[in-house]
């Protein structure tokens, strides 16, 4: 059993003068690549079900599990992605970073900067079947600060969090991907459950929950191009 988990930023059309504008993907291709995934029998889950399997307290999922994640909670999600995942009966994980709900992606002083979801949205898409993790505090690459300031980030965002959300939160995304063994230590020492990053792989049941991998997709990437992707995970875990 392999884990397909999706790795998106901003679902929207860039405006001129974008820096990254490879954290967007257009509305259009979001539906396009949705309804595909769909069509190749993918489906939705949360990563509780999917650490429920992996420890064996569960052994039934889906034939191809699926875990679609969004970093930073650009209220782009909520205009362009959920109406289209909700319609598609599917689901999502949005990463937050606690200090700037409601604010902009202050982290990246040299881009534009675009509105967060406030938090009485949060709490209505909640209501809606969004869940939500923790992408820290103020988003600073954890394996490049002192120790003790990165289980702050962790272990804040996660209070914060909880206290926003009304629940436990037990999933983390590494900001920038940036993570070390060090890292991921001190991710569980935070109560954490499990924790993703970049690196573009699938995930199979003995992956570790605290470097569990993500395939980006990128604002160039045609359907065809997430076919032959997704089919070439596959193949390699097969061999």
């Amino acid at each position: 059993m392999k884990l397909t988990i999706l790795m998106y930023h901003k679902i929207d059309e860039p405006s001129p003068g974008v820096r990254f504008p490879g954290n967007y993907v257009a509305p259009s291709a979001f539906d396009a690549q949705m309804r595909a995934l769909k069509a190749w029998g993918y489906e939705t889950i949360a990563f509780e079900q999917w650490l429920d399997y992996r420890s064996g307290l569960s052994h039934s999922l889906p034939r191809r599990p699926l875990i679609v994640t969004f970093d930073d909670g650009y209220t782009c999600f909520d205009r362009n992605a959920w109406p289209v995942l909700r319609s598609l009966g599917m689901s999502a994980t949005v990463f937050l970073v606690a200090g700037q709900i409601g604010g902009t992606n202050a982290w990246d002083k040299d881009e534009q900067q675009e509105r967060l979801l406030d938090a009485d949205r949060i709490r209505t898409l909640q209501t809606d079947g969004v869940s939500f993790g923790s992408h820290s505090v103020s988003h600073p690459p954890l394996a490049k600060i002192a120790p003790d300031l990165a289980l702050d980030e962790l272990t804040r965002s996660r209070t914060e969090l909880g206290g926003l959300l009304g629940r436990e939160v037990t999933v983390f995304a590494y900001p920038f991907s940036n993570q070390t063994s060090l890292v991921r230590d001190l991710a569980r020492q935070a109560g954490y459950r499990c924790a993703v990053r970049g690196k573009g792989r699938m995930n199979w049941r003995h992956t570790d929950p605290f470097g569990l991998r993500r395939i980006k997709v990128e604002h160039d990437m045609t359907v065809d191009d997430l076919r032959r992707r997704l089919a070439r995970e596959r193949y390699l875990r097969l061999l």
